[in-house]
């Protein structure tokens, strides 16, 4: 079954209760049948955490424009991506003012970005229409029915456009449990020709795959490398798991997002003892086997 027939069937299924709906989301893309009640490998913990009631903090890092209060008082307000607007009526943007590239997201779901590098030619009707389809949006009824979105205010914010201004920065995507980077996910060239290279924090290989296909290089170690554990590390440390995304811009850390629930559970991830070894760091501390590791 491809991945495409397994998104148009669990879409139809979200008409199920909430337990329902997530035992077969999983099974679906997870392949196999359980009932989450005592969830062992990655992807089961993943599923049983977005279960239950979340945590405030949660709440908040998860609504990408509260979280940036959260982030500017853990690592200082000069990782924040500089904001042109917030707006929570889309014919309340401002499209005519911004003279460099900027980027349109929606703060209130996944999958809500629209890169402008040149503000000249934009379709601001387009934007604005695109900008008002997001704000109806109930993205947690609407999606995979991911807690954490569950009540967030719908808003659209306006951002400078990070580096050239033409092309996004590669996205570091770092797997933190209990406050210690685990994995880093290089996601480059993401509206082109999209690679994912899963890494050991050491900058070496992992024996792995994911969804997409990884680079057909290692990708360069960023000069912020050892910067941007730390504020991995900061703003891990207060969830048992979360993805911290982080970019590098001539060698400084600017904050991406925290992800409370990657990939929707739609990523599978293989080997699957590779997701039993991260349920065990998950759940028990236990480092990730050196067999998963490619240090040649």
């Amino acid at each position: 079954m491809s991945y495409d027939v397994r998104v148009a069937l669990s879409r139809r299924l979200r008409f199920l209760p909430h337990r329902a709906f997530a035992v077969l989301h999983h099974a679906l893309f997870q392949g196999e049948l359980t009932t989450l009640r005592h969830p062992t490998t990655y992807s089961q913990l993943l599923a049983a955490k977005n279960l239950g009631a979340q945590p405030e903090l949660v709440r908040i890092t998860a609504d990408k424009y509260l979280v940036r209060e959260h982030v500017a008082e853990r690592i200082g307000a000069e990782h924040l991506i500089p904001l042109l607007q917030v707006v929570e009526r889309a014919e309340h943007l401002d499209l005519d003012s911004p003279q460099r590239p900027y980027v349109v997201k929606g703060t209130h779901g996944c999958n809500m970005t629209i890169l402008v590098p040149y503000p000249a030619a934009a379709d601001h009707a387009g934007i604005r229409a695109t900008a008002a389809r997001w704000l109806r949006t109930d993205f947690y009824r609407q999606g995979w029915r991911e807690r954490p979105y569950q009540g967030i205010t719908p808003r659209v914010v306006v951002e400078e456009f990070l580096g050239d201004g033409r092309t996004p920065p590669a996205d570091y995507k770092f797997f933190v449990f209990h406050g210690e980077p685990a994995m880093v996910v290089v996601d480059q060239d993401r509206f082109v020709a999209h690679t994912s290279t899963l890494l050991h924090p050491d900058w070496v290989p992992f024996r792995i795959s994911g969804r997409f296909a990884q680079a057909a290089v290692r990708p360069e170690k960023p000069a912020s490398y050892e910067r941007m554990l730390e504020i991995a590390r900061t703003l891990g440390k207060d969830f048992t798991f979360a993805r911290i995304d982080l970019y590098d811009v001539d060698g400084h850390v600017y904050f991406g997002e925290i992800t409370h629930n990657p990939g929707g559970g739609l990523v599978r991830l293989r080997p699957r003892d590779f997701d039993r070894a991260l349920g065990e760091l998950w759940r028990n501390g236990v480092p990730i086997p050196e067999r998963f590791v490619d240090r040649d």
